[in-house]
C-alpha cells in the first residue's frame, strides 16, 4: 500500500503566511498612526500660530482704542474753565506735543508694554494673552502734524467765529479739529507681533450759549442796593417778598430777630459779594457764605425760601432822569425806554428848544420859550388846535400831546388823590395838587371822560384839555401820567422835624385811583410825609404775597424815582404805621441816594412794591414789611420807570461737548 504525502507537503508550504499578514497589518496601522500624529501636530501648530497672531492683533487693536481715548481725555481736560471762542486766547492749556509726550510716557502712558489681560489675579480662560505699546519711532504717532511745534493750534470752524476778540455776533457752535496718527504694536505671549496704524481726526465742539440782554424795569426787584458794605450795619428784619439783590453784600443781625420778628425772604436773594455779614451783638461781625451763623451764644438764621445766590454779576444803574423828563414831552421817554425823535446818545437832557417845540404850556396859555424857561411853574404839553388823527384822537382842542406834568423848580408839596367826579358811575379821577410857594396848581385827569383839567388857587380860568396823558411806548397807547419835578419835592429837605409838606396821599383814603398809572420823579430829594395807598391792592399783603386776580388784576400803579437825592420818610406824627404802595427808586450811576427814615418814629413801614437804592439806609423804623407787587414779575411796571440792563449767560459762554473721533484710515500693516 502506497502512502499519500500531498497534504503534508501542502501544510509545510503554507507555514509563515499568518505572520506576514500580521506584520503587514501592523505596518499599516503604524503608518496610519504616524499620519494621524503628523496631522494632529500640524493642526496644533496651525491653531497655535493663529491664536498667537490673533492675540497680537487684538492687543494692537485694543491698544489703538485706548491710545485714542487717552488723547480725547487729554484734549477735554485741557479746556480752560469758562473758555469761550470769543476771547481770542488758545483753546487748550496743553499743546499737542505735550499730549503726545504724555501718551508715550513709559510709566504713566503707553510708551511701554501694557497688558490687556483681565485685571483679576488669574487671567480668564477666554482672555487673549497679549500686550501693546504705542510706537514712538520717528513720526509714527503724532497729533495735528508730525513734529508739530509747541503752541500750534487745531483747525477752527467756522473761521468767522474763531478767536474773535469780543465775540460780537457769535451765535453758532465752534469746532476745533485735531488730525492724528497712532501706531500701536501688539504682542502675544509667544512674541508674535502685529502693527496697526490709524489716521483720523478728533473734534472738540463748543456749544455756544448766546448772551441775552434784556431791559427789565427796576420795579422787577423787591429790593436792590448798589452800595451795602459787608459788616456795615444790619438789615431791618421782617417778612419780604420778591427778588432781592445787592451790587455789594448783605448784612443780617441778631438784634433784628427779637421775639417773632425774623428775616423771612420768600423770593431769591442775590449779591455780588461772595459772602454776607452776620452781625452779632456780642460777637462782632462774621463774614460767611453760609445761610446762617452762630457766635457769642446767638444764632442768626434768615429764611431764604428762594435761595441765597452769592458772587453774582452787578446790575448796571440808570444814568440820569432825562428819560422821565422827555416822557412828559412825547409820551415815550428817552434811551432806556424808546428813543425819542430828538434824543441821541445819553445823557439826553431836554433842551429849551424842545420844550418850546412840544408846546409845554402853563394854565395861562404861555408856551415855554426856546430862549429859556421860568424859575418855577407847572407846564403841560397841549395845543389849542384839534388833532383828530392824533393818538389818542382829539376832535376838539385844546389837545394833550405828551405824557404828563412838568414842574419847574422845587415843589413844596405834591398830593395824589383818587377822586370821583360827576357823571355815570361817579367818574374815577386822578388828581395831582402841586404847591409852589403860595400857588397850588391842580391837575385832574378824568379816567372816564378822557379829559384833563388844570386849575389853580389864584382864580385863573381853568383849562379843559380834551385828552389825557399817554404812555405811547407800546403798540396800544394807555393812560399814564409822569409828574416830573425839576428840583426837590419838599419845603426843607434838610429838616428831620415833623413835616406836612413833600409827597403824600390825602388825609384819608387812596392816593392812586383804579386804572390810573403814575410815576413821580424829582431831580433832587423827595420827602414822603404820609401814606400813599392804592384804591385796590394788587397783592394779599401777607407771607403768601398772592396776586389778586378777581374780579381782575388791578392796573393802578405808582412809581417814585429820584436820581439825585434821597427818598425821605417824614411822617407828620410819631409811633404810627406808614404804608407806601409803590416801587421806590433812589438810584443813579455814582449816586448816594437811599430810603431814609428821619424825624418821627415809624412803628411798621409797609411797602407794596419794592425798594431800589444806591445805599442801604434805615433810620427810625421798628419793623418793615416789603410785599413785592407780583405784577412786576411779568413785565408790568410804573410808566416810564427806569430800566436795568441785564445780560444773561450761563457759567460758560461756550460749553465743551464730548470729543468726537472720525477715522479716516485703519491699516493692519502686519497683514500686508
Amino acid at each position: 500500500m502506497t502512502t499519500n504525502n500531498n497534504s503534508k507537503n501542502h501544510r509545510q508550504n503554507s507555514r509563515g503566511v499568518a505572520l506576514i499578514t500580521a506584520l503587514l497589518l501592523l505596518s499599516l496601522f503604524t503608518v496610519m498612526t504616524l499620519a494621524m500624529v503628523i496631522a494632529t501636530s500640524s493642526d496644533t501648530l496651525i491653531d497655535g500660530y493663529y491664536r498667537n497672531a490673533r492675540g497680537s492683533f487684538y492687543a494692537s487693536d485694543s491698544g489703538l482704542n485706548a491710545a485714542r481715548q487717552n488723547l480725547q481725555n487729554q484734549i477735554f481736560a485741557a479746556v480752560p474753565v469758562g473758555y469761550t471762542p470769543s476771547t481770542g486766547s488758545p483753546v487748550l492749556t496743553a499743546s499737542p506735543n505735550t499730549m503726545i509726550t504724555n501718551l508715550l510716557n513709559t510709566s504713566t502712558g503707553f510708551g511701554a508694554n501694557q497688558s490687556i489681560l483681565d485685571t483679576g489675579s488669574t487671567p480668564s480662560a477666554t482672555s487673549w494673552p497679549g500686550k501693546f505699546k504705542v510706537d514712538s519711532t520717528g513720526t509714527k504717532t503724532w497729533l495735528i502734524a508730525p513734529n508739530t511745534p509747541a503752541g500750534s493750534q487745531p483747525t477752527c470752524t467756522p473761521a468767522a467765529n474763531c478767536g474773535v476778540v469780543g465775540g460780537a455776533g457769535i451765535s453758532t457752535n465752534v469746532s476745533y479739529t485735531y488730525p492724528y496718527q497712532i501706531t500701536v504694536v501688539g504682542q502675544s505671549r509667544a512674541n508674535e507681533q502685529n502693527t496697526v496704524v490709524e489716521n483720523g481726526s478728533l473734534t472738540l465742539t463748543f456749544q455756544i450759549n448766546a448772551s441775552t440782554t434784556s431791559h427789565p424795569s427796576f420795579a422787577a426787584y423787591g429790593t436792590l442796593f448798589d452800595q451795602y458794605a459787608i459788616c456795615s450795619g444790619s438789615f431791618v428784619a421782617g417778612t419780604m417778598s420778591g427778588q432781592f439783590f445787592s451790587n455789594d453784600s448783605w448784612n443780617f443781625g441778631d438784634a433784628g430777630q427779637v421775639g417773632s420778628t425774623k428775616y423771612i425772604f420768600t423770593g431769591s436773594v442775590g449779591a455780588f459779594n461772595p459772602k454776607v455779614g452776620y452781625i452779632h451783638s456780642s460777637g462782632g461781625c462774621v463774614q460767611s457764605s453760609a445761610t446762617s451763623d452762630t457766635a457769642g451764644g446767638t444764632t442768626i438764621n434768615p429764611t431764604f425760601n428762594g435761595g441765597l445766590n452769592l458772587n453774582q454779576p452787578k446790575i448796571p444803574l440808570p444814568t440820569d432822569a432825562s428819560t422821565q423828563a422827555r416822557a412828559v414831552l412825547d409820551g415815550k421817554g428817552g434811551p432806556d425806554r424808546l428813543v425819542g425823535a430828538n434824543c441821541g446818545t445819553p445823557p439826553c437832557s431836554v433842551t429849551n428848544a424842545e420844550m418850546n417845540a412840544y408846546h409845554m404850556t402853563n394854565i395861562s396859555g404861555s408856551v415855554w420859550s426856546a430862549a429859556g424857561g421860568p424859575a418855577s411853574g407847572v407846564y403841560l404839553p397841549y395845543t389849542a388846535a384839534a388833532n383828530p388823527s392824533g393818538t389818542p384822537p382829539c376832535p376838539t382842542g385844546p389837545c394833550f400831546t405828551g405824557g404828563g406834568i412838568y414842574v419847574q423848580g422845587n415843589a413844596d408839596k405834591v398830593t395824589l388823590t383818587a377822586a370821583t367826579g360827576p357823571g355815570p358811575g361817579n367818574n374815577p379821577q386822578q388828581v395831582f395838587a402841586i404847591k409852589q410857594g403860595s400857588t397850588t396848581t391842580t391837575v385832574t385827569v378824568d379816567l372816564f371822560a378822557k379829559t384833563t383839567k388844570i386849575s389853580d388857587n389864584l382864580g385863573t380860568t381853568p383849562v379843559l384839555i380834551n385828552s389825557v396823558p399817554q404812555d405811547l411806548t407800546g403798540a396800544t397807547p394807555s393812560e399814564a401820567s409822569m409828574v416830573y419835578v425839576n428840583g426837590n419835592i419838599c419845603s426843607d429837605c434838610s429838616s428831620s422835624s415833623t413835616s406836612t409838606t413833600g409827597l403824600s396821599g390825602p388825609s384819608s383814603g387812596a392816593a392812586i385811583q383804579n386804572e390810573s398809572a403814575v410815576t413821580v420823579t424829582a431831580t433832587g430829594t423827595i420827602s414822603i410825609t404820609g401814606s400813599l395807598l392804592y384804591s385796590t391792592e394788587p397783592v394779599t399783603m401777607n407771607t403768601a404775597d398772592t396776586l389778586i386776580t378777581s374780579p381782575k388784576v388791578p392796573t393802578n400803579v405808582l412809581g417814585i424815582f429820584t436820581p439825585g437825592g434821597d427818598i425821605q420818610l417824614l411822617p407828620s406824627s410819631g409811633g404810627n404805621n406808614l404804608e407806601i404802595d409803590a416801587s421806590i427808586a433812589a438810584m443813579s450811576n455814582g449816586g448816594t441816594g437811599g430810603l431814609d427814615a428821619l424825624g418821627n418814629s415809624i412803628n411798621t413801614l409797609t411797602i407794596v412794591g419794592g425798594r431800589i437804592a444806591n445805599k442801604a439806609k434805615s433810620g427810625n423804623v421798628s419793623a418793615r414789611n416789603i410785599w413785592f407787587d407780583q405784577r412786576y414779575a411779568n413785565g408790568f411796571a410804573p410808566p416810564f420807570f427806569p430800566t436795568a440792563t441785564v445780560t444773561t449767560t450761563t457759567t460758560n459762554t461756550a460749553v465743551p461737548q464730548p470729543i468726537v473721533p472720525f477715522r479716516v484710515s485703519w491699516v493692519n500693516t502686519t497683514a500686508q
